[in-house]
């Protein structure tokens, strides 16, 4: 089977999966959406020939709904591989006040940029330290909320698709303090503790653009891991217009007869909209959502980013990079965005003393 029709099959069990649900039950609903982004790089080279060009970077389908009273289900494929990726395929169980549980193959407490979707983040890409932290994975998490406050906690294995095998269990816990206004505060700390099916793990990155495979940083293998443990913190502000946000996360490799590791990174960044519009932010899932613009002529945003991250430690060598991306973006409607970005992107020698930029320009449209 050739993969355009393992992509047609895909889209015909998402299709399916919700409709063979269907009975007596007058609570059962059917949502279909999707999102299309297309991208478009220009690379100014140093040292690696990174290529320009233009790919889809998701082309994503999506079915859900209720299948009972206290019951949703979300099945979402992405189509832009070169193979069909099952992204979310859960059901959640809400029949409790406050709180629900996740079942099946979802997105992890991993961090505030990972947490808020491709949908919504300010850049094209996120930052060079995303590239540490947890995705979707199978397993059931149980989540919490009040009205300062939200937390998760899961337990999981293998990713749906295979891309990465192992066991771990998970948490985060946000908190929102009042500050009174439309001022908001959000502070949270997560953490994840993991065991890789073949006690090997391997980290490396983009340059903060996707078009191209190359990887600015590598450590390359690292064998006879025990298990690997993630800390992370974040940070956010809004106050109408401006906002701010940050993380730090830290990363401890635990191997048998050799020495542990220890490898870290962070971003801040900081967005203005030149329009009177402002983030808007989900409480229940401490994340950020869409942007609705006031106007009907749409809503104008500028932001500064600077990340960091180091992979080196002991003989693991895989190098110090920085990138500083600015970014302009236009929401012409709550569901069309043009975005443009201008990465500069610095590593060290370890790396290869590689500074590639870039410019990257992405029309985004979800339904």
């Amino acid at each position: 089977m050739n993969r355009f029709d393992n992509k047609l099959m895909a889209l015909a069990l998402t299709l399916m999966i919700p409709a063979a649900a269907i009975g007596d039950d007058d609570s059962l609903t059917v949502e279909i959406g999707g999102r299309l982004q297309l991208d478009y790089t220009f690379f100014d080279n140093d040292k690696f020939e990174f290529e320009n060009g233009g790919e889809m970077r998701r082309g994503r389908l999506f079915v859900k709904g209720k299948l009972a009273r206290h019951w949703n289900y979300k099945v979402q494929y992405d189509f832009a591989p070169d193979d069909p990726e099952l992204k979310d395929g859960y059901l959640r169980y809400t029949g409790l006040n406050n709180a629900q549980v996740w079942l099946g193959n979802f997105k992890q407490p991993a961090s505030l940029e990972q947490l808020t979707s491709s949908k919504y983040i300010t850049f094209t890409e996120r930052g060079l330290v995303t590239g540490t932290t947890e995705g979707r994975r199978m397993g059931v998490g149980y989540q919490g909320w009040g009205e300062q406050y939200t937390w998760m906690a899961t337990i999981y294995g293998d990713e749906a698709n295979g891309n990465v095998e192992g066991n771990g269990v998970g948490g985060r816990f946000v908190f929102r303090p009042n500050l009174g206004g439309d001022s908001l505060l959000h502070l949270a700390i997560n953490g994840s503790w993991n065991e890789d099916a073949d006690d090997t793990i391997r980290l490396r990155v983009r340059p903060e653009s996707h078009q191209d495979s190359h990887r600015i940083l590598d450590t390359g293998p690292i064998e006879n891991v025990n298990n690997f443990v993630r800390i992370g913190l974040e940070a956010a502000y809004v106050q109408g217009r401006f906002s701010t946000q940050a993380e730090f996360t830290s990363l401890d490799v635990n191997r048998r007869d050799a020495q542990d590791l220890t490898f870290s990174g962070y971003y801040a960044y900081a967005s203005f909209f030149l329009t009177d519009d402002t983030r808007p932010y989900k409480a229940k899932d401490g994340a950020f959502s869409r942007v609705k613009p006031k106007s009907d002529q749409g809503a104008w945003e500028v932001a500064l980013r600077f990340s960091s991250l180091d992979l080196t430690d002991e003989e693991i060598l895989g190098g110090k990079g920085e990138a500083v991306t600015l970014a302009l973006n236009f929401y012409a409607t709550p569901h069309l965005r043009f975005m443009a970005n201008y990465i500069a992107a610095d590593t060290d020698e370890v790396a290869g003393d590689d500074d590639p930029n870039a410019f990257q320009f992405r029309l985004h449209y979800d339904f």
